[in-house]
């Protein structure tokens, strides 16, 4: 009698533990390896020194300029400064004790121009840079001019040895060793070995007479020089070395020539400590439950809504998430992706949205739709916004129980890219680069093995793919074209839509004549575990499945 109990309190114990594992998927991304803090909310301007302000004018916002600026200086250098800063500055007050500077801070530009030799022992720096933070904090700007601008980043080299000190600065230019006056023959070397020993550091060289703005996660130059921007190499990565300039006024640009995303830059940093991505052998491209709708942008393929909602429990039964791809904190109280389902007739559908980590990973209330959601659709925009707020959160491991319950999970154009593990064209600045350093590894992971780009034929996006899966031939790249879309259950894809879908294998051969892809219509399938196309033909009894090797 107690054997034939225990047995089948055994039994009962075990069919719950099958159930609970085919009801989750892997998670293994990171909430700790990633940046909290993506941005400033206000702007900083450094300098080392300056002939004069007018650059400083290009940089800061023309309400900054209209208003009053509260400069903390040297008593000897007031009248020179103040003559300055009135050519940049409709109101200028001077004033050359910490607490003047404290009452003049509320609804002013507070500028710091600190001409004598840098203490890092100043009996009142503590009390600068509560009062700095503040300032930046609440949305404002700071300007600092002199020695103390590189106190301003994660640390800095208190000398000019060989071999130099590392002091510890406020982190307002966040992760960042900054250098400045730097020559590259000179600093470069020294800097890029400073970096070594400084874990997910990225490092700012900002030569004479040059200076550097940090607004949101952007940053700008404006002066005679350039600011580089180092990352050191690892056994994977070599060094990354690249410059900005000030924007000309004469010739177009792209904007990478002066214009970079700090957010990426630090992930960059962060990455190069992490183990090799993508693995050499990546998962198998399996969805073992659920089934996924990806779609190149440009428009829906006709019927395919009707079908995502049918999958997802249909009108009656579904429970539907929509998360919009934005940079802004708001996207505001109504959506149209919401507004479309309730006049399909869905009786749940609801959206998330939020640029702050912390939410998406520790605000039940946030993420609380998604425990008994049955379908999520991924809306358009720039990928990377999508890893910035939920990669590594409790929120995305929610989003993969969804599919794993055997739920859908849909998306178009970027929410077509953000579904695989391997994130395609994710750059902040820009988006022509396939690979994105810094935000490979950003991919939510509803599938792994492959590489998915969007709006494809119509933005002719052939050699970027090829450049890709040259680089990672492990991954089985996957380009889509405007309304058309991949529908996946388990390993086999299915176009839809009107235009095609480009399969990039590098198990097979690439001659020079002829396309490095298969491209496939809508009725066709393909087998993305097999790499291989899926032909439909008719037999004595009905539909056979026969696979071809094509390419």
């Amino acid at each position: 009698m107690l054997r034939s109990l225990t047995q089948a309190i055994l039994a009962v114990f075990c069919t719950s533990l099958l159930v609970s594992q085919s009801f989750s998927q892997d998670f293994d991304e990171r909430f700790s390896d990633w940046p909290i803090d993506l941005k400033i909310e206000g702007r900083l301007v450094l300098a080392r020194s300056m002939k004069d302000l007018f650059p400083i004018g290009e940089l800061v916002s023309r309400s900054d300029r209209e208003g009053a600026v509260a400069l903390l200086c040297d008593q000897a250098d007031a009248k020179q400064l103040k003559e300055q800063y009135a050519k940049v500055f409709s109101e200028v007050t001077v004033v050359h004790s910490l607490r003047e500077w404290e009452k003049l801070s509320e609804d002013q530009v507070l500028a710091w121009h600190h001409s004598q030799h840098f203490q890092t022992k100043h009996q009142y720096l503590d009390r600068h840079a509560r009062l700095i933070r503040k300032q930046i904090e609440s949305g404002k700007t700071v300007v600092v001019i002199g020695g103390a601008a590189r106190w301003c980043g994660r640390c800095y080299l208190a000398n000019s040895q060989s071999h130099p000190t590392i002091a510890s600065g406020i982190n307002l230019l966040p992760d960042c060793v900054l250098q400045v006056d730097y020559q590259a023959e000179r600093d470069q070397a020294r800097l890029l070995s400073v970096l070594a020993s400084q874990k997910h550091s990225v490092g700012i060289g900002l030569e004479a007479q040059t200076a550097l703005l940090l607004s949101g996660r952007k940053v700008i130059v404006a002066g005679e020089g350039k600011a580089t921007f180092l990352l050191t190499s690892n056994d994977r990565t070599p060094n990354r070395i690249e410059s900005i300039a000030p924007r000309s006024r004469t010739r177009r640009q792209r904007a990478t020539e002066y214009l970079v995303d700090l957010t990426e830059w630090r992930r960059d940093a962060i990455d190069r400590s992490l183990e090799q991505f993508p693995a050499a052998d990546p998962r198998t491209p399996n969805v073992e439950e659920g089934t996924l709708f990806i779609v190149g942008g440009g428009g829906m393929p006709q019927g395919l809504m009707d079908d995502f909602v049918e999958a997802a429990g249909g009108k009656e039964g579904a429970k539907l998430v929509y998360v919009p791809c934005s940079e802004e904190d708001s996207v505001g109280e109504t959506q149209r992706m919401v507004q479309l389902w309730e006049r399909m007739g869905v009786k749940s559908a609801s959206f998330i949205h939020t640029k702050d980590r912390n939410k998406a990973n520790k605000d039940e209330s946030f993420y609380a739709p998604l425990k008994d959601a049955t379908g999520i659709w991924f809306g358009g925009g720039r990928q990377w916004n999508f890893s910035d707020s939920y990669y590594g959160t409790k929120t995305h491991a929610l989003m993969k129980e969804v599919l794993a319950r055997g739920g859908a999970i849909g998306g178009s154009s970027a929410g077509a890219s953000i579904q695989a593990r391997y994130l395609c064209r994710a750059t902040p600045i820009e988006n022509f680069r396939p690979m994105a350093p810094g935000y490979e590894r950003g991919g939510l992971g509803f599938i792994s093995g492959v590489a998915i780009d969007q709006h494809f034929a119509q933005r002719r996006r052939f050699k970027d793919m090829t450049s890709l899966v040259n680089r990672y031939p492990q991954l089985l790249g996957i380009g889509i074209d405007e309304a058309t879309a991949i529908v996946v259950r388990k390993s086999r894809a299915d176009v839809v839509g009107r235009g095609k879908v480009h399969f990039y294998n590098r198990d097979l051969p690439v001659y020079p004549d002829q396309p490095d892809f298969l491209a496939l219509e809508a009725g066709e399938s393909y087998d993305l575990a097999e790499r291989k196309q899926l032909i439909v033909e008719p037999s004595g009894n009905g539909i056979a499945e026969e696979e071809v090797d094509a390419n």
